[in-house]
């Protein structure tokens, strides 16, 4: 589905007024939203860019937040693999003995109570610029309704970020959004920083920090800030 002329207008129009902004703080409702709309737990969504994470836009709940800094500490997960591959990405039930993609995406979700974890890319026409993530506190597959749904959802929200974005002057960010640019630019500094300092390569750099963050539970964007600070260093 990569069009809204894929999509049940009825659907589209239903979703589209659920999805519709309470003018508080329409990034959080965006996605507590969402999750209500799919029927889940929580819900979150990430764009993405030439392959790389630029950040969450927004979580759900604290659960789907420490879910989202995974993926973007680990650069695995639902989201990534949705995004690659242009097509929903579907685990019911990530404490099957039988799962064995994402093993530290899949041990850290576990271990903040997430059991079922579900991709889907934000598809703006044949472009493809980032995923919703849904996810069950149990186990469980979601009913086709669910998933149509959750398509409908992914859908809308692209087109919601890229409307937040079309009243932003031109050269800045739209306001719900400038939180992105931050977050990207405090880990690309800290891949920089390390690379010197472990005398690796940037790719080698960004894995590094990924496992530090990950062994010392904290997101990513938090020892990349100790790093470019001089708090934390690899030698």
């Amino acid at each position: 589905m990569t069009g809204s002329h894929a999509f049940d207008p009825e659907r589209v129009e239903r979703v589209s007024a659920a999805l519709a902004s309470d003018g508080q703080d329409p990034r959080r409702s965006l996605c507590v939203a969402s999750a209500g709309v799919a029927r889940v737990s929580g819900a979150g969504v990430v764009l993405i860019m030439q392959g790389r994470a630029l950040g969450t836009v927004c979580a759900s709940s604290a659960v789907a937040e420490a879910a989202e800094d995974l993926q973007f500490t680990l650069g695995e997960g639902p989201c990534v693999d949705a995004f690659s591959t242009r097509a929903p990405v579907l685990v019911p039930d990530l404490g099957a003995d039988d799962v064995v993609r994402w093993p530290s995406f899949r041990e850290g979700a576990l271990a903040a109570g997430i059991r079922g974890a579900f991709g889907f890319p934000i598809l703006i026409g044949s472009v493809c610029i980032g995923a919703l993530n849904l996810y069950h506190e149990r186990p469980g597959a979601l009913s086709d309704e669910q998933v149509a749904d959750a398509a409908v959802v992914a859908h809308v929200a692209g087109h919601t970020v890229l409307g937040w974005q079309s009243v932003a002057g031109v050269g800045s960010l739209a306001r719900q959004l400038e939180h992105l640019p931050a977050n990207r630019a405090v880990v690309h500094q800290a891949t920089g920083m390390i690379s010197v300092q472990a005398s690796v390569r940037v790719d080698d750099a960004i894995a590094v920090m990924r496992a530090y963050a990950f062994s010392t539970n904290r997101p990513i964007t938090d020892v990349a800030t100790d790093v470019v600070g001089g708090t934390v260093r690899f030698g």
